[in-house]
């Protein structure tokens, strides 16, 4: 394969916002369509010959899976559930798939019951229950065995490659092994006798056998995590390590897989002292990273390859950078890339391709998601259908990248949308604080940003330091920081915009989820002149109580470990808790807030909110509450979103918008 080392260039845009266009956003779109379920959930998946097309469409609200013959434009849908959404479908083979079930997004309430795999033919029919859902285990007794998809078997086989953890299920890091899963019985076959032990990722080549294993260990003498990935020639050679490393230092090897001459072996990971993960050829002879191929100078770059089977190559990486990034190995990938490009002016563009066939998504600033179908041959173009054609021919308004420096001169990533059609000057804002907070936000349509800013409300999204994905300075920059510097980021942000006169500062609302939730209720107490109003939903409302609620989720070896070093150890760090606690300073707060919670909430159980709602109404701050009835960490119900999204609008137009008081 030829490859080229791809040295991504960060495009940088600094603060200084023009004014937008004349045509103005659409006040008048109701809230309900910014949050009602998509017509189509996530992208189709292309059967492996490229024939048909497996899409998730609701009905009767749920998604249910239907099949589109590409040749005929029939649609069938083969797997429904009144309860039930169907989520995540494969393809076996060219006629046959399998899908598990969820109530939403949630992980978490994924968790207490929903999962399973089911699988089905493309016409409807000889459909198989091959692992049973959590709820169907609990009711009856039974253990949950999930099954999780390594990879096709290929060609017309009806047999998968699965991970399966009934053998090590009691291990908290993850002790896995690989069956071969024939899906017209269920039956599965051990494959990994031989197992290196507390493997929580398999790497298999392009003939299907077992190569690469990386295990997760409590290091006895140390109490870290420790990584060991193992290295083999063949399922008859043994396994050797290859490489070792601490989770807590950030230097974990991510195997990615193999060229398809089943010996070289791509890797990710921060090596060599590089700040950002990039991704490697793993080289044999020396057993260490070698030659670098794919590189990004503002995002790590932990995956993305792409494998394109029939053809038998490697084709291209992406990156999830500020805006998603596409490069091409592969010259064919890059002209068809290039030629759809040109099609789409000013679009995001993204294709599959199966033999003759290509499945072309679009998105832009007014375009939440159009599916086309490309033939290849003929070059012609034909639409299918929309995401969200409820908002077709709406003015939105665009999500724009801006960098600003913090306090310490870190430089801090950021979204900011404006309303579309105004002049950026004097606006009030909502600063919107993503959840995690090691996580991230990305690029692209999200209803709460949309919503606030067709009613005039400028969104700021930072990606404050413990944000993941900026590189490892960026993140460890945010450890033991809730509050503190974490905090600063954000208000170092919302001041640079007032500076610049894109926003009033008598009129900021601080918004969040999850960690969000907590930067809300932190930032009215450490800010309380520059929020006029806060709105939490899920939010943590004490930092110590992620680890003391004995009902959390948020629990085992990688809290004790990594998560203490990122959020602090309850046996030494009583003080910072102390300091950086929400409802421990609750009495600087002043300004209204409205809390959310889900009744079944495992990740930031419910006690939160209540404590933190009890201490506010007693000293007689205003507080709105909610509580969502069977939700968890989120809102999975189309209901609740609409409802949360009608009440967060009215609550912030109340405060810093036209229903000021």
């Amino acid at each position: 394969m030829k490859r080229r080392i791809i040295p991504l260039v960060l495009s940088t845009l600094l603060l200084g916002i023009g004014v937008h266009s004349s045509a103005q956003a659409d006040p008048s779109i109701p809230i309900a369509d910014f949050f009602r379920k998509a017509e189509f959930s996530g992208r189709p998946v292309l059967s492996p010959d490229g024939q048909n097309m497996a899409v998730l469409t609701p009905r009767n609200g749920r998604f249910v899976l239907a099949v589109i013959n590409l040749e005929t434009r029939a649609s069938t849908v083969v797997a429904s559930d009144p309860d039930w959404n169907v989520t995540n479908p494969q393809w076996v083979n060219n006629r046959r798939l399998v899908f598990s079930i969820s109530k939403g997004n949630d992980e978490v309430m994924e968790k207490q019951s929903g999962g399973g795999l089911f699988a089905v033919n493309s016409d409807g029919s000889g459909f198989r229950k091959l692992v049973i859902s959590i709820k169907e285990a609990s009711g009856n007794g039974l253990p949950y065995k999930p099954v999780s998809v390594l990879q096709r078997v290929g060609d017309d086989s009806n047999d998968l490659i699965v991970v399966n953890n009934e053998r090590g299920r009691d291990a908290d890091l993850g002790a896995s092994d690989v069956f071969r899963l024939d899906t017209t019985n269920g039956r599965m076959t051990l494959l990994t006798y031989n197992n290196p032990g507390a493997v929580s990722q398999w790497v298999l080549d392009h003939n299907n056998v077992i190569r690469v294993a990386s295990s997760m260990k409590m290091e006895e003498k140390t109490q870290r995590i420790q990584q060991t990935v193992y290295l083999r020639a063949d399922e008859k050679s043994p396994w050797t390590p290859i490489y070792k490393a601490y989770l807590s230092d950030g230097k974990e090897m991510n195997p990615l897989g193999f060229d398809f001459d089943n010996q070289t072996l791509f890797v990710a990971g921060r090596f060599n002292g590089r700040d950002k993960a990039g991704v490697h050829i793993w080289d044999m002879a020396k057993n260490a990273p070698g030659e670098l191929i794919a590189e990004h100078a503002e995002v790590d770059i932990p995956d993305g390859l792409a494998f394109d089977e029939a053809r038998k190559k490697v084709v291209g990486v992406t990156v999830n950078g500020m805006k998603p990034e596409r490069y091409y190995f592969d010259e064919d990938y890059a002209r068809l890339q290039a030629s759809l490009d040109a099609s789409f002016p000013g679009q995001q563009v993204y294709f599959q391709w199966r033999g003759k066939h290509a499945i072309v998504t679009t998105v832009g600033v007014n375009n939440v998601g159009k599916l086309y179908y490309f033939d290849t041959v003929k070059k012609s173009l034909e639409p299918l259908y929309s995401v969200k054609p409820e908002l077709d021919g709406k003015k939105l308004s665009e999500q724009t990248v801006i960098h600003y420096k913090a306090r310490d001169g870190l430089t801090i990533p950021a979204y900011l949308t404006l309303p579309e059609g105004q002049a950026p000057k004097a606006l009030p804002l909502v600063a919107y604080i993503h959840g995690g907070p090691h996580a991230r936000d990305v690029y692209g349509f999200d209803p709460m940003t949309q919503m606030l800013a067709s009613r005039g409300f400028a969104v700021f999204q930072p990606q404050f330091r413990m944000s993941t994905g900026f590189g490892w300075k960026h993140h460890t920059a945010g450890w033991k920081q809730w509050g503190l510097a974490m905090q600063d980021d954000i208000t170092d942000g919302v001041e640079e915009l007032v500076k610049q006169g894109i926003v009033d500062r008598n009129r900021v609302c601080i918004i969040g989820a999850s960690y969000g939730g907590y930067a809300t209720m932190y930032g009215l107490v450490k800010n309380p002149d520059l929020y006029k109003c806060g709105v939490n939903w899920v939010g943590v409302t004490d930092v110590k109580m992620l680890f003391t609620v004995n009902w959390s989720d948020m629990s085992g070896p990688v809290m004790d470990d990594l998560g203490a070093k990122m959020h602090g150890d309850p046996k030494t760090d009583e003080a910072y808790f102390t300091k950086v606690s929400a409802i421990g300073n609750a009495d600087k707060i002043k300004a209204p807030v409205l809390m959310a919670y889900g009744s079944e909430d495992r990740r930031v159980p419910l006690i939160h909110g209540e404590k933190m709602r009890d201490v506010l109404r007693k000293q007689g701050t205003p507080v709105e509450w909610m509580v969502m009835t069977g939700e968890g960490h989120g809102w999975t119900k189309e209901s609740n979103s609409i409802l949360w999204g009608e009440t967060v609008y009215r609550f912030i137009n109340r405060y810093i918008g036209n229903g000021q008081k």
